[in-house]
């Protein structure tokens, strides 16, 4: 793993430049036993220190409200998974989600934290603070550099990101309880919503990388992420 605290120049406006700090703290090892502070929501304890959590980090920037928690698992088996998920769904929250990579494995958890290619991790669990967002968007200046809210954003909600393309995520396999929400995507580092308006002016988007391009572990991904999701809309409407 690489854990980095430098200083940085970000740009935060057209005319000013400000100087930020960035960095990643570890707040679990494996084995350390986690005590979720006050007023995080009952069941968050069973999940973060079931035996298959690794390390856990939190990674700020200066001036951000730095609220986003993650915590890395190591399943054996989808049986593993899936005791996890039923973790997830006892949390007491108004959402929950299951978010369905297609990479095989972590890259970028937050500002500075980088993992090393070949990490295996299949499974990443991330929560963020309302509480501590709220606390932030009273104090910040708005417009914040380039970004004018139109609300407080809404913080990162309880979310574990399966990497399918790794071999042990088999989603026929998977379990999905009532009252978690599954979507394609990738570890949240920042919010849930932002709540932000719309820039003016030309939009550019990332780069995507061609079907043709990928990977087949990653073609394979998509492929039964986009099944699943499909068979699973399909079972809400029946």
């Amino acid at each position: 793993m690489k854990y980095t605290i430098f200083s940085f120049l970000i740009s935060l406006s057209c005319s000013a430049t400000c100087l930020g700090m960035a960095g990643t703290s570890v707040v679990a090892k494996k084995g350390q036993a986690v005590k979720p502070h006050k007023g995080c929501p009952k069941g968050l304890g069973e999940l973060v220190n079931d035996d298959v959590r690794t390390t856990g980090w939190n990674s700020f920037f200066s001036e951000w409200p730095n609220d986003v928690t993650q915590y890395a698992m190591q399943p054996k088996s989808m049986d593993d998974v899936n005791r996890l998920v039923e973790k997830l769904a006892a949390i007491e929250s108004d959402e929950k989600l299951i978010y369905l990579c297609c990479e095989t494995e972590p890259t970028v958890l937050g500002w500075t934290n980088s993992l090393e290619k070949g990490n295996g991790i299949s499974a990443i669990f991330s929560i963020g603070d309302q509480k501590r967002m709220d606390e932030w968007y009273a104090r910040v200046r708005k417009p914040f550099g380039l970004i004018e809210f139109v609300a407080c954003p809404v913080a990162v909600p309880p979310t574990l990101t399966l990497f399918v393309a790794n071999p042990l995520i088999d989603l026929e396999k998977l379990r999905i309880p009532e009252g978690v929400t599954v979507e394609m995507g990738n570890v949240p580092t920042v919010w849930r919503r932002s709540n932000t308006k719309p820039r003016e002016g030309p939009k550019s988007k990332p780069k995507e990388v061609p079907a043709k391009e990928r990977p087949p572990a990653i073609r394979d991904a998509v492929k039964a992420i986009e099944s699943f999701l499909e068979k699973s809309t399909q079972k809400l409407k029946d």
